[in-house]
């Protein structure tokens, strides 16, 4: 799942969703139903989990080798299972290109040292890929520039690189704002300078509360060439000991132009590919409409060295479409395929931004105006803080489109599986805001009905200890089955579901 930091949780358990009292039509095929449920089990689930959650796929990070092996592992599987190809008929892979900002591409060179990324200095800000050599350096104190106060009057840094304090001068009086590194970089950009470096006194402990953010590649969807260009001359930040042995600044307040020079080789951007991994069963009788079950099988890559193999996160909604796709295969070689047609499919690039789902509904296979549903999968291996037992999962999304949907849902459950279905995240004033961070969300924006499936964060989430053998296979099968019987239901209906929402 997407991150967004965000720990306080609402005390009602069931809110936002009631149920109709005139329940919808009988369940369609509920025999059936039944027979073909029965082939998702945790021998098979574990037996998957255990490949795509192994070191041998490196944390599954989006265009990196193992969200590759991931991506030829579920497509394998499609294949074996006799899935057709999801991308017209030709391919199980749905590529899409992704700008990628590398932070550990950036090259720092002070009077012939080189500074080291994460020891000596990290930055902020987007900025071009650009080579600058043996640049003058400029001290400016604080490096404001105000009307009543300016480290910049007649100073000529033009062309050259302008190192600053953090902070503001206590003795003077200057507009609001210049303690934001943003204010200062404009600041030093509009007076003609190539980069700013900052000196922070507690370097080391604001490096670890952001480090996550900045040693991992930046990606976002490349848009052919389209891109803006970044905002901004590159910014760094270093401890005050690289600023005295390095750059050789005592603690002065006045302005001073140093000795030595600076070079910086910045080749940050690349675009590389990643993948969606597509498998479709064609509809019997109602083929144009198509029902969507997505998860994401990428996830982190590496933290600081280990592997973090994501098993919850979200190796147990990927899991649970492989075996949703095999259900549904085994029920259309029996003679009970669905009316509707479906495609199963997992997406890439959700932790970078939910962009594998963002590009398919950008370029979608199947007309978006025939797609009935999306139900998304997202860590369902876990039981979190807030529950005393596993026979529960969190419903997001399902009544704000299609009252139907939710009709559907509820019902399925009540007839087969009888979990504890919690819409505690289904709140508007959810401060998580979980309904806009998971694959779903780009199909809401189309207007399409949603559920989001989510068992809920735990002490292990985006940790390299996210691992199989803590994941709950009963609840894993369990809620797979949920879905089972919730996409039986609209693949096979009569009608397709109501819209709500214009």
């Amino acid at each position: 799942m997407n991150k967004f930091i965000c720990f306080s949780f609402l005390g009602l358990l069931f809110t936002g969703c009631t149920v109709k009292k005139n329940a919808s039509q009988a369940f369609a095929n509920q025999e059936d139903a039944n027979q073909f449920v029965k082939t998702i089990n945790q021998e098979d689930l574990r037996k998957h989990l255990t490949i795509i959650a192994s070191d041998e796929f490196e944390g599954r990070e989006t265009a990196m080798p193992g969200q590759k092996k991931a991506a030829a592992y579920i497509a394998n599987h499609f294949k074996t299972i006799g899935l057709q190809k999801g991308v017209n008929d030709t391919s199980y892979f749905q590529p899409f290109p992704v700008a990628v900002k590398d932070p550990s591409k950036v090259g720092i060179k002070v009077d012939g040292k080189r500074l080291t990324f994460l020891e000596d200095f990290f930055y902020l800000g987007s900025f071009n890929d650009t080579n600058i050599n043996d640049l003058e350096i400029v001290y400016l104190n604080y490096g404001i520039d105000d009307s009543r106060y300016s480290n910049y009057k007649d100073i000529d840094v033009k062309g050259k690189v302008v190192v600053v304090k953090e902070g503001i001068p206590d003795d003077v009086a200057i507009s609001e704002g210049w303690d934001n590194w943003r204010k200062k970089i404009d600041a030093a950009q509009k007076n003609g300078a190539m980069a700013l470096f900052t000196i922070k006194t507690d370097f080391k402990s604001q490096l670890e509360r952001i480090k996550f953010y900045i040693q991992n590649p930046i990606m976002q969807l490349h848009n052919k060439g389209n891109r803006k260009q970044s905002q901004f001359i590159p910014n760094f930040f270093i401890s005050d000991v690289v600023a005295k042995d390095i750059f050789k600044i005592e603690n002065k307040s006045e302005v001073i132009k140093l000795n030595g020079k600076v070079s910086l080789t910045l080749q940050i951007d690349q675009v590389l590919s990643s993948e969606n991994v597509l498998g479709f069963i064609q509809g019997t009788d109602k083929k144009d409409e198509v029902v969507v079950i997505t998860a994401h099988y990428d996830h982190i890559g590496y933290d600081a060295g280990e592997i973090c193999n994501g098993a919850d996160d979200d190796g147990s909604g990927t899991v649970a479409v492989l075996e949703l796709a095999e259900a549904f295969k085994k029920a259309e070689l029996a003679g009970k395929g669905p009316r509707r047609s479906m495609l199963f499919m997992t997406v890439s690039g959700e932790e970078k931004g939910l962009l594998g789902s963002q590009y398919y509904t950008e370029n979608p296979v199947y007309d978006l105006s025939n797609t009935v549903v999306d139900l998304n999968i997202d860590m369902i291996g876990r039981v979190d803080e807030h529950h005393e037992n596993n026979n529960y999962v969190y419903l997001i999304g399902s009544d704000k489109i299609s009252s139907d949907l939710h009709e559907i849902s509820e019902k399925a459950n009540a007839d087969n599986m009888k979990m504890e279905l919690d819409y505690t995240y289904n709140s508007e004033s959810d401060p998580n805001r979980f309904y806009y961070r998971s694959d779903h969300y780009n199909f809401a924006k189309n207007n399409i009905p949603v559920i989001f499936y989510f068992s809920g964060v735990h002490e292990d989430y985006h940790k390299p200890t996210d691992d199989v053998e803590k994941i709950d296979f009963e609840k894993l099968e369990r809620t797979t089955k949920l879905v089972f019987y919730t996409a039986w239901e609209i693949a096979n209906r009569d009608k397709n579901l109501n819209r709500i929402k214009n």
